[in-house]
């Protein structure tokens, strides 16, 4: 009977999936969610791909896992990713049903699947992954993941014993999960912007978790990001056998070593976060086996995904649009770290405003003291364009950051926001929300206009 209903729930997954196409949606989630109502087990029911990779973690794992699909995909294999992000139970039921045909037997040589942490508890013990990689964990949403060790404690709970983890060796709260697993760590050698003590308002891993003695660092990132030491106890950072070791930025490469093997990437992207997202994909791909030599070539070819960063130009303005997770207070940091550390004299036109929020309930807006918006007080910023409803909220935390008000321009309404930016600019940085990449797209369209048609008449509008 179990059988019966799992083939019924597939195929009406199957068939939701068609008609959703026909009506030109993305059917990501939905034919997951009636396979899980007509068939609970669903996910421990279908039958597997010979090899399961996952990608979960706070920051980074839809770069990650789009990378390790792309660079398998491109080396032969036939590859099923949830690639736009729908990494909770009901899109990895969706990635499943395409996994497989009509009578349950897998047509896929691999899985590749990004898992939200907070959901792994649903998904990670009932498709035992061979692989997991853990990009890092930090603070979320206050609302739904609460405190990084919740999420900690979920992941070491309910990942399977027999995965193998590739884990973040600079993350001093990631690193230590279930230690009984086998695992393999990757990390960045220190960097000459490295420092000794933290300058971010966030630091969830300060005290040894051993003895509660305050921890010192050989150096430090950002946030919990490092390489720390008890000087009481004797706890440290975990030691990384995938090491980078070089970053070139004129060459657009990076170094990375595993014991006596050296290699060279090209870079996917010169953030650090995104750094360590290809160096994650590095490790995980050479774990499995991937030909280096085919993967280094395949890097020239990806990139970080279009919906997180993309490059282009309007008249003669460089445009450049970014992704920072509202309501994540490190990722916001790690974006203005980013761009406020650029070179030249720039703009920054910021809409970050969950949509969902926005139009069913009251916004949670404290997060934002917790950005280390400071970054932005530079000057090389010439304007910074805060549009949205809660643009006044960003406005007066930009004031305690100490950014001159005469800079800042606010406008409820992103689209006439538009209307107000300079374009005698060199480039623009447009920082946008996951939940409003659509009516981010509408917003790029109008940009590209407004700064198209004041070039070609050779002056500002």
């Amino acid at each position: 009977m179990g059988e019966i209903r799992y083939l019924i729930a597939l195929w009406a997954a199957k068939i939701v999936y068609r008609l959703l196409r026909l009506l030109g949606r993305n059917a990501t989630m939905y034919p997951g969610y009636i396979a899980l109502k007509l068939c609970p087990d669903y996910l421990g029911r279908t039958k597997k791909s010979p090899h399961v990779l996952c990608v979960t973690g706070t920051n980074g794992k839809t770069t990650t896992t789009n990378m390790v699909a792309d660079i398998l995909s491109e080396c032969g294999m036939n590859i099923v990713s949830n690639r736009y992000g729908s990494n909770i139970n009901t899109g990895v039921a969706t990635a499943l049903t395409h996994s497989v045909n009509i009578f349950g037997k897998p047509k896929c040589d691999a899985l590749v699947l990004e898992v939200d942490e907070k959901f792994s508890r649903l998904i990670l013990p009932y498709i035992k992954p061979d692989y997991l990689v853990c990009t890092n964990l930090f603070r979320d949403s206050m609302r739904r993941n609460a405190h990084p060790e919740y999420i900690f404690n979920i992941l070491d709970t309910y990942v399977p014993e027999s995965t193998k983890l590739v884990l973040n060796a600079d993350c001093l709260l990631s690193s230590q999960l279930l230690k009984k697993n086998e695992r393999v760590y990757f990390g960045i050698d220190k960097l000459d912007t490295d420092l000794t003590e933290s300058i971010n308002l966030i630091n969830d891993f300060a005290i040894c978790p051993v003895c509660d003695e305050t921890l010192k660092y050989n150096y430090l990132r950002y946030h919990h990001i490092g390489n720390a030491y008890c000087p009481r106890c004797g706890f440290k950072s975990e030691q990384a056998q995938y090491r980078l070791t070089k970053i070139d930025y004129e060459n657009k490469s990076i170094t990375v070593k595993n014991g006596d093997a050296e290699d060279t990437y090209p870079m996917v992207n010169k953030a650090l976060y995104n750094i360590y997202n290809e160096l994650a994909a590095v490790t995980v791909l050479s774990e499995f086996g991937a030909d280096k030599e085919k993967v280094k070539a395949h890097m020239n070819n990806i990139g970080v995904t279009k919906t997180r960063y993309k490059e282009l130009e309007a008249g003669n303005t460089e445009i450049i649009r970014t992704m920072a997770k509202g309501q994540n207070s490190v990722s916001c940091s790690r974006t203005a770290d980013f761009v406020g550390h650029e070179s030249g004299e720039f703009s920054v036109f910021m809409m970050i405003d969950d949509w969902f929020d926005r139009q069913n309930s009251s916004e949670v807006i404290n997060w934002i003291y917790d950005v280390d918006f400071e970054f932005f007080n530079t000057p090389n910023i010439s304007q910074l364009i805060i549009a949205g409803p809660r643009c006044y909220d960003y406005k007066l935390r930009f004031l305690i950051a100490g950014i001159d008000e005469s800079k800042i321009v606010c406008n409820e309404n992103e689209l006439d926001a538009v209307d107000v930016m300079k374009t005698d600019i060199d480039k623009l940085y447009f920082i946008h929300d996951p939940s409003t990449y659509e009516h981010s797209l509408k917003v790029e369209e109008k940009i590209i206009s407004v700064f198209t048609k004041a070039h070609s008449k050779g002056g500002e509008q």
